[in-house]
């Protein structure tokens, strides 16, 4: 797959270096919101600079034992390291319960720079000030503008690049597909997934189906 850089956001990141906020990187699924971080750490990586990284994503199999909180400050307190500048990076966050108070422990031990990235359904803005007491420097990222998906595919005519994009969107990992159709299946899985896995848990919503109908409905009646 073809990656784009996201410069706006990567410069976001990099004015708020050393900051004591909590920087949160919030969006839907499958923004890029891991890649972003990825890039991020590339950067500071280059710097030359003694540092000390810690990577974490509760997402994969090899973090699994770490979706309890006082397992993953654990984790994190035995990688400290004195005399240089430690970052934490933490993908999907908010699989692990109790995040919150380890992060904001983390917070007042003033001992890391700390990244965060997580659902949108569990970190929509109004929630990170009630989590992380007003600590928080929010980025939240979005699917490709079209600036960006020219960036992709370089296009001489911008009116038939603009009409493509109003058809395919911002969704980059959908541009894989050769066949639309297969395309508009790999956006209704992020969508379904999106409502089973976020809005369900975090609403505890019983009838799962009537949701999902609801959900067909306003998607086939936008406007």
């Amino acid at each position: 797959m073809k990656l784009i850089e996201r410069t706006s956001y990567l410069k976001q990141l990099q004015n708020v270096i050393g900051t004591p906020d909590i920087k949160v990187i919030t969006g839907v699924r499958r923004s890029g919101k891991s890649k972003l971080m990825d890039a991020f750490i590339s950067l500071l990586e280059k710097d030359g600079a003694p540092k000390n990284i810690v990577r974490i994503k509760l997402n994969l199999k090899q973090f699994e034992a770490l979706k309890a909180g006082d397992a993953l400050y654990r984790y994190i307190d035995e990688r400290y390291r004195e005399g240089v500048t430690n970052y934490l990076f933490i993908d999907e966050v908010q699989l692990c319960d109790g995040f919150e108070t380890v992060i904001n422990s983390l917070y007042e031990e003033e001992r890391f720079d700390i990244y965060l990235t997580g659902s949108n359904a569990f970190l929509l803005s109004s929630d990170l000030a009630t989590l992380f007491g007003g600590r928080v420097f929010e980025i939240a990222m979005f699917p490709f503008s079209f600036r960006e998906y020219l960036l992709y595919y370089p296009e001489n005519d911008i009116q038939a690049a603009f009409d493509r994009y109003v058809i395919e969107g911002g969704m980059s990992g959908s541009y894989l597909y050769k066949d639309q159709r297969d395309a508009r299946k790999y956006l209704a899985g992020i969508v379904r997934t999106t409502i089973t896995k976020d809005i369900v848990t975090k609403f505890k919503i019983e009838n799962e189906d009537l949701l999902n109908m609801i959900a067909d409905f306003l998607m086939d009646n936008i406007g």
